[in-house]
């Protein structure tokens, strides 16, 4: 009796020990994640940052008198050379598949790994760059919200003397003011887009900065804190937790990693609705390292980093402050002033001028060595620059108090701005805050000679060589 019972009680515990082996063999399932993590750095869904609409122009006392815009393109495809590693992504998901079904190795769900089985690759090398339908309807919808917003200024029947659009030489940003115009005058209000111009300096000027180009976007120091980060033991685990969710018995490359990470935030970014299968790949702490390791290279690129890259704001800058300015003294008998001025530009016009204005500047830099310090920062490119993400400025005259306020908003968020009042600004603080750079902003020194070092505020000093020598033995060896 007692050999039947021992028998039973070892039978009960294979099975309780199998269970829990299994429950620890397999990671949650991203197909049922009520609240997936949404915030992929630069191809952020706008539609998951913005701002919900609040009451119609909102100022007591106040009335808007003229609304200025500089805006990302809204979602677009991948480059060229993206669409072409993407084309390998089909084998390494059959490969991930095969690894689960044949060599019972992995950990994704039957429903992720199900979800990865009916993904496509359903993009094309003559897509690279142009804008979606999602895009589209991300500066449409935007417009119809500001215009809900500031009836008074932009439910308006279009004028050209009123209205003012200007975009770089780009298909996704002159779609996307097609789009924008459409959401606040109708597709059939013939609205005056002028042509692009070949070398605008004013709402993409790093790329008529040779010395930016040296200094920044052709230099490999530039990467430096981000390729640290990807070799700190944090990015490591992460790519070693990946490979063994995945079902691999060695380490996936860097290269992998980011081919799978691009295709799932793209996928979600052109897909709202719907579940993208490649982020299953990730868990939400995964999510937030990639996101940070991103940071790190736009905080350098285009953010704080590099004192030329908050000179570069200066022209947007000005341009706005002269804008208001004009208004500010504007009478009946002057030339018309334009109710609304909208710029399309990219993503690195729009970081320039945020530094520019001082605005999503934290205390400290963004390192490698701070991320657990830095998890509620201010320069989080997921809001500061997903696409379609936006700056406007609204120009307030009023009744009571000061004659003019101003307001800035963030992709539709009233802006906490230092100096101001829950976001309410004074003109003049402003004005006054940034009178030497409309008084003096030019890009002179962007040609001038200089010794070719580069003004980092904050890299680390191992040198480039190094880093790149390391990263280059960790992904092709290990």
């Amino acid at each position: 009796m007692y050999g039947a019972r021992d028998t039973m009680i070892r039978v009960l515990c294979t099975l309780l020990l199998a269970s829990v082996a299994a429950g620890y063999d397999q990671d949650y399932c991203f197909a049922y994640e009520e609240n997936p993590y949404l915030m992929y750095g630069t191809k952020t869904a706008y539609e998951f940052v913005h701002e919900r609409p609040r009451n119609p122009d909102g100022v007591p006392h106040c009335q808007p008198v003229q609304f200025w815009m500089l805006s990302r393109h809204g979602t677009r495809f991948p480059d060229s050379k993206s669409i072409y590693t993407m084309q390998r992504l089909p084998d390494l998901r059959d490969q991930i598949i095969n690894n689960h079904e044949k060599r019972h190795r992995g950990r994704l769900c039957p429903e992720d790994l199900e979800n990865l089985r009916r993904w496509t690759l359903s993009v094309f090398p003559s897509q690279a760059k142009h804008l979606t339908n999602q895009g589209h309807d991300d500066l449409k919808f935007m417009a119809r919200r500001f215009k809900t917003q500031f009836p008074k200024l932009l439910n308006q029947t279009y004028s050209q003397d009123l209205y003012e659009f200007r975009f770089t030489d780009s298909q996704r940003t002159r779609a996307s003011a097609i789009a924008f115009s459409e959401g606040l005058f109708g597709s059939s209000a013939g609205v005056y887009l002028p042509p692009a111009l070949k070398n605008d300096t004013l709402i993409k000027a790093y790329d008529n900065c040779p010395r930016w180009r040296d200094e920044v976007g052709n230099n490999n120091r530039t990467l430096e804190e981000k390729h640290m980060f990807q070799l700190g033991p944090q990015m490591q685990a992460l790519l070693q937790n990946v490979s063994e969710r995945l079902g691999f018995g060695y380490r996936l490359t860097f290269v992998q990693l980011d081919e799978m990470y691009d295709m799932c935030r793209f996928d979600k970014a052109w897909n709202i609705r719907n579940v993208s299968p490649w982020c299953a790949v990730f868990s939400k702490e995964e999510l937030q390292l990639m996101e940070y390791r991103e940071d790190l290279e736009y905080y350098y690129r285009s953010g704080y980093g590099n004192e030329i890259n908050v000179k570069l704001g200066c022209p947007t800058v000005k341009d706005l402050i002269n804008r208001f300015s004009r208004m500010e003294n504007h009478n009946h008998q002057d030339r018309i002033q334009p109710a609304g001025i909208f710029y399309f530009t990219h993503s690195a016009a729009l970081h320039m001028t945020l530094a520019q204005l001082g605005i999503a500047k934290d205390q400290d830099h963004l390192t490698h060595t701070n991320y657990n310090t830095m998890k509620n920062r201010k320069w989080r490119t997921s809001k500061i620059g997903p696409f379609a993400s936006n700056l406007a400025a609204v120009l307030f005259r009023c009744d009571e108090g000061e004659e003019h306020r101003i307001i800035f908003y963030l992709g539709e968020h009233i802006v906490p701005y230092e100096g101001c009042n829950v976001g309410l600004c004074s003109w003049s603080y402003i004005r006054d805050k940034f009178a030497n750079i409309a008084h003096d902003c030019n890009l002179d020194f962007c040609h001038k000679h200089h010794s070719g070092t580069q003004q980092n505020l904050a890299l680390s000093s191992l040198t480039t060589a190094a880093v790149v020598a390391v990263i280059f033995f960790k992904q092709t060896f290990i």
